[in-house]
């Protein structure tokens, strides 16, 4: 049923897997009714932490924490993300969180589907650290996929930087996605796009903008329909007005939601760390000593109910592609994005009013 509604709807779950997907009428004794739309579990594309919790920190506990906190915050699945740091610091780290994530979650938090390493290869610092930004070599290349054991799902890079073509040639031959992000130099841009790279990380944010005789990072994305946009609907990484300009060019195909979530998400204002620095979250907005955005006190259904309050005309289905679909596909989730048989039982409804609550059948 992905991409289009269905009314009247009999779902069977069994062991935890949409066994049968049957409209209208039939034998529905004992079946729960559910007056709202029936979604895809939401999919989480970039997460750094959650719950006081981040995935920079090598601790198994930490993770679950974190983990749990995505669950509870409205995502079934999500890709833990990794932020720049010293190749040697980063390879181990996401060599721990591999293997982690290959034991599999407990059953009453999100799926890691794999890692997201938004970094080192970038142009722009943002909030990671700048000292440690590299250009892709080969040799850099290989030590991260090597240290992710089967686990890289996506990298972000810096279209502009030297080897970046090759770069992207070579994690797409090892099957991982490639977004472009922290980027200025648009030199490259599409020859990585020919390369293989089919995603953009944080549109906006940390990246050269649109002007009318230049069109920077941000133009060449938006006239590019090959390429996947993900956006955080905060309100603080993309003002509202720009959300909705965003979603008319870009709209159901090209749109992803995400948090950048990072242990302040779901969490009170306070001090946390992001990729071991200290960050303050107030009011809803995470910054870090300099005052730099250092990602974001979001979760996801927040996120997607801001999304639904400030981009108008949306519908069930628009909702399913932005948070499940378009997500699912990019981390070659195959178990989750749709509702169809096989599938993970993992749903959210939405309700008639706007607002989302997840769903649990069994």
């Amino acid at each position: 049923m992905e991409g289009r509604l269905e009314h009247d709807v009999l779902v069977r779950v069994l062991d935890g897997r949409i066994a049968e997907l049957r409209a209208g009428a039939g034998d529905r004794a004992g079946a729960r009714t559910i007056d709202g739309t029936l979604l895809p579990g939401f999919v989480d594309l970039q997460v750094n932490g959650m719950g006081g919790a981040g995935f920079e920190a090598e601790d198994e506990d930490a993770y679950r924490v974190a983990a749990r906190a995505v669950k509870a915050g409205g995502a079934a699945a999500f890709l833990p993300t990794l932020i720049t740091a010293p190749l040697d610091v980063l390879a181990g780290r996401a060599a721990k969180l591999a293997r982690w994530i290959a034991k599999g979650s407990p059953p009453d938090a999100a799926t890691p589907l794999g890692i997201h390493l938004e970094g080192p290869f970038l142009e722009l610092a943002g909030a990671h650290d700048a000292h440690a930004l590299v250009e892709p070599t080969a040799q850099r290349v290989d030590r991260l996929v090597d240290a992710c054991a089967g686990t890289l799902r996506l990298v972000t890079l810096a279209p502009g930087l030297p080897g970046a073509v090759e770069a992207v040639a070579r994690l797409r031959k090892a099957g991982v996605a490639v977004a472009f992000g922290h980027a200025r130099s648009t030199q490259r841009f599409l020859d990585c796009v020919r390369a293989g790279a089919t995603v953009v990380t944080h549109l906006f944010n940390a990246m050269s903008g649109i002007h009318h005789r230049d069109p920077g990072i941000v133009g060449l994305t938006l006239d590019t329909e090959s390429l996947s946009c993900c956006l955080i609907p905060d309100g603080v990484h993309v003002q509202p007005a720009v959300l909705r300009v965003a979603w008319r060019v870009l709209g159901r195909a090209r749109t992803v939601l995400v948090t950048d979530a990072t242990g302040a998400s779901g969490m009170p204002d306070g001090e946390y760390t992001l990729s071991g620095t200290a960050v303050t979250s107030r009011d809803g907005v995470v910054m870090n000593r300099a005052g730099t955005i250092a990602g974001s006190a979001l979760t996801m259904r927040e996120g997607v109910q801001r999304f639904l309050r400030w981009v108008p005309g949306l519908d069930a289905a628009d909702i399913a592609a932005i948070a499940a679909t378009n997500p699912a596909r990019i981390a070659g989730a195959t178990e989750f994005g749709s509702l169809a048989a096989g599938q993970r039982a993992d749903f959210v409804e939405l309700r008639d009013d706007g607002t989302l609550r997840d769903v649990a059948l069994a």
